[in-house]
């Protein structure tokens, strides 16, 4: 919500008093959950000498941080919060809100008698009833004063199947993406078969370059007519999908020049969403070329219960297949999914069919995830592996230099006393190489260790624009309400992925376009597919044994100024001490990268 709308809900829950949300602390396992995120909060601002003076009667602000526009529909906290606000108001309005029951609560509302007074029963028959966006929930923001944003069912408006007018250029690729370009066009005009890895680091604009090379090979006139004129490509997240959309929408609509030359668009492109619960029986494709942009686990729903669906797919007609962040195919749903569109021998053998088209794959990060793993992509991909040769050993030197990628300020934020990990935990970490859940979450509670990022970020001119990568939800939360209370309500936001995708799509254009929020706190959800050129600081406080999970991280706050990004990047690397080894900093990674 915007700052106006929650000065608004602050004024209104401040009318529930300070015993009530001591008893909801204090008697319930939901309380005593948001307890701990508070307490860890106050003592991390403590810590950092920033806890602001005064003690908070009521822990509003923290709750809103915590909950946002959920505030109301939280299964847990909704129905808590309504039934207080109910009690608290005066007789005429609970008697307009009786009359509203009555009439929008339908089988609920028969049961009701008007003798419920609105100290007891009432009030938790009426707290009780709640359908976000439905006329009720409409009607007790309205008497109780809360913003209607509070009751408001926002869907995140998916894109539609449409045609793409061709229109201006665009400004021409780079000398190392024309490398990659052409040998993405040569491997198409090879045709069934292939398989290659396309990969430039994060920030170069490897969407933008696999996008022009599909575009001019559809663009040809021989695609005029029904033969391999249909694209499917597959990514694994909204924010993938959405990005290649923009860019496939772009590029038909406003064609590059290249070699002095406008590229011809002759006729119109069609997208195909097949992400976000499509409706599989509303998929079309006729003759003109066609880009069908897909979730991975639309598809593998579909292959798991609607195997038919892919009959609407014209498998025949397939130009390519594209798979975006590429290095994540070695899973169930990938599997699944590459055999039901034919691109893949079977379920046991990890190879293209000769009768496949070509199948491309893009990612910053080849081939450096486990050994089983590498050896897996190597040969699904046929060890074809396009890189530009033109920035030699070292790319991300070479991009920095020209200006394509941030300078990159490396610094270390060194944490002594970090709770080691148990022997179960050391275990588990031994086994599967990456740290253990419960002992991330145990950092994400440390006071010392949040104390310590906190007071670093008060370092940082109000100018910078933050990411920080948490090491859990929880985690996320706390950094989030500490940091709006050192820095003033609106400083930070929190996304995660319990986060709904309309509230979330919010956030990030609020991040990406206002000057407001300062810091934008996640976990999970902006390693792909997140686009902020405003972002110019990137503190990692999770530590991980992922090369390709550290530069998906990191390269968020990369894109250099030729790209419309900032000269420099600060990253902020939260180093414990006695972590084991193999736990990756920016060097580390860069130099992997390098070799």
């Amino acid at each position: 919500m915007d700052l106006i709308s929650r000065a608004q809900a602050e004024s209104v829950l401040a009318r529930i008093s300070r015993d009530e949300w001591l008893s909801l602390f204090d008697d319930t396992e939901l309380g005593a959950d948001l307890r701990v995120r508070l307490e860890a909060v106050r003592h991390a601002l403590a810590g950092a000498n920033l806890l602001p003076r005064g003690a908070r009667s009521r822990p509003i602000a923290e709750i809103l941080d915590l909950r946002g526009d959920r505030i109301l529909s939280d299964d847990d906290l909704g129905p808590w919060i309504r039934e207080r606000l109910i009690r608290a108001m005066p007789e005429t309005k609970w008697r307009n809100l009786v009359e509203y029951y009555v009439a929008f609560g339908g089988a609920r509302a028969s049961r009701f008698h008007r003798n419920m007074v609105q100290h007891r029963s009432g009030a938790s028959a009426l707290a009780g009833y709640w359908h976000h966006g439905g006329k009720w929930a409409q009607a007790f923001c309205e008497v109780t004063g809360l913003p209607s944003d509070l009751a408001r069912r926002r869907a995140v408006p998916f894109c539609e199947d449409e045609e793409i007018v061709p229109a201006e250029p665009l400004p021409p690729l780079h000398d190392f993406q024309v490398e990659v370009y052409r040998a993405m066009r040569r491997l198409l005009r090879q045709g069934l078969g292939r398989a290659a890895m396309l990969s430039l680091p994060t920030g170069a604009g490897k969407t933008r370059v696999a996008v022009e090379a599909i575009c001019d090979h559809l663009a040809k006139p021989r695609f005029k007519s029904r033969t391999r004129n249909v694209v499917i490509w597959i990514s694994m997240s909204n924010e993938l999908q959405q990005q290649a959309w923009e860019c496939f929408r772009q590029v038909w609509q406003v064609p590059p020049r290249r070699e002095g030359q406008s590229i011809r668009r002759p006729v119109p492109l069609r997208l195909v969403r097949l992400w976000g619960g499509r409706d599989a029986d509303d998929i079309n494709v006729d003759e003109q070329p066609t880009v069908m942009i897909a979730g991975v686990d639309q598809l593998a729903t579909w292959a798991r219960s609607r195997p038919e669906v892919f009959d609407r797919i014209p498998q025949r007609r397939l130009a390519c297949a594209l798979i975006d962040e590429a290095h994540g195919i070695v899973t169930r749903e990938y599997r699944s999914v590459l055999v039901a569109l034919g691109l893949r021998a079977d379920q046991r053998e990890w190879r293209t069919l000769g009768n496949a088209p070509p199948v491309f794959g893009l990612s910053a990060t080849p081939w450096r995830s486990r050994d089983d793993e590498s050896s897996t992509l190597r040969r699904y991909f046929q060890r074809s592996l396009v890189r530009p040769r033109s920035l030699g050993r070292q790319p991300i030197k070479a991009l920095q230099r020209s200006g394509i990628l941030a300078r990159v300020v490396h610094k270390r934020l060194r944490v002594h006393d970090t709770e080691p990990m148990n022997a179960a935990q050391r275990r588990r970490f031994e086994q599967f190489k990456d740290l253990p859940a419960d002992y991330l979450r145990q950092l994400g509670l440390s006071d010392k260790r949040n104390a310590k990022i906190l007071a670093r970020l008060a370092h940082l001119p109000k100018k910078r624009r933050t990411i920080i990568f948490a090491c859990s939800i929880m985690h996320a939360e706390i950094l989030t309400v500490a940091l709006n209370q050192a820095f003033g309500s609106g400083s930070a936001a929190v996304v995660t992925g319990q986060t709904p995708r309309a509230e979330r799509a919010d956030v990030i254009e609020r991040f990406r376009t206002k000057g407001d929020l300062r810091f934008l706190c996640n976990v999970g959800v902006l390693t792909t597919g997140f686009d902020a050129p405003r972002a110019d600081v990137v503190c990692m406080t999770r530590p991980t044994t992922s090369a390709v999970l550290y530069e998906q991280m990191v390269g968020r706050g990369l894109r250099g100024p030729r790209n419309g990004g900032t000269d420099v990047c600060l990253v902020l690397d939260v180093q414990d001490e006695g972590m084991p080894e193999g736990i990756l900093s920016y060097a580390r990674v860069l130099a992997l990268w390098d070799r």
